[in-house]
């Protein structure tokens, strides 16, 4: 019996069919496995990384001064926003002479530069890290002095000052306005380990990697001046 054109073309269509469906679904269990070892890669990093030793990157002349500020910087580390620790905070910088801007922080206030600002006020190095309750105007101060470091090549040292841009989205040199600050704890591999003021409402700690297109740039303390 003879078999017509429309019956061929339709047995050829479903056959078609069944193969692109084949294709998808393999394309599927593949994408399927490839979102697994992320997410293992990423849980396992997560437990890593605490626990991972973060150093120098390089050897400088200045490392006990360093070691001090992020020593002073690391004892706060879990105090919660609200908290008698986090209003000795605020209390702590505003209570240090002049003012940066006249302003006083209120307790409600975002409170990152504030933190990094109170590490210095303690640690005697307003003289190496400019006071402030803002990160851009910070960043600022950072220029005036020749301390301020932006290019995506630098490999950070502990102590250094880090600025982050949330709202970049792309790739490429971030230059718009930075809205968070931390303190450069090391480097381990491609990762830094940061200890930031006002993370989650606390004292906290960052992994983040050194090419991360939101790191805005860095402040450079002149430690050797301590």
């Amino acid at each position: 019996m003879a078999i017509s054109r429309q019956t061929w073309y339709n047995v050829a269509t479903s056959h078609r069919e069944v193969v692109i469906l084949k294709n998808f679904q393999k394309i599927l269990r593949i994408f399927a496995m490839i979102l697994a070892v992320c997410a293992i890669t990423y849980g396992a990093l997560r437990l890593y990384l605490p626990f991972a030793h973060f150093g120098y990157a390089r050897d400088t002349a200045d490392t006990a001064e360093r070691f001090d500020y992020i020593q002073e910087a690391m004892y706060y580390a879990g105090f919660q926003e609200g908290s008698e620790a986090h209003k000795a905070i605020i209390d702590g910088y505003n209570a240090h002479e002049p003012l940066a801007q006249g302003y006083e922080v209120k307790y409600d206030d975002n409170w990152c530069a504030t933190f990094v600002s109170f590490v210095a006020i303690k640690e005697d190095s307003t003289h190496i890290i400019p006071t402030e309750c803002s990160c851009e105007r910070q960043i600022g101060l950072w220029m005036e002095l020749g301390r301020w470091e932006e290019s995506d090549s630098y490999l950070p040292l502990p102590g250094d000052i880090i600025y982050y841009d949330w709202d970049v989205r792309t790739l490429g040199d971030s230059t718009g306005w930075s809205d968070h600050v931390g303190i450069v704890i090391g480097t381990h591999g491609p990762f830094i380990k940061v200890i930031e003021g006002n993370k989650d409402d606390t004292v906290g700690y960052r992994f983040i990697l050194r090419w991360d297109p939101r790191i805005r740039g860095y402040g450079l303390p002149d430690y050797t001046q301590k």
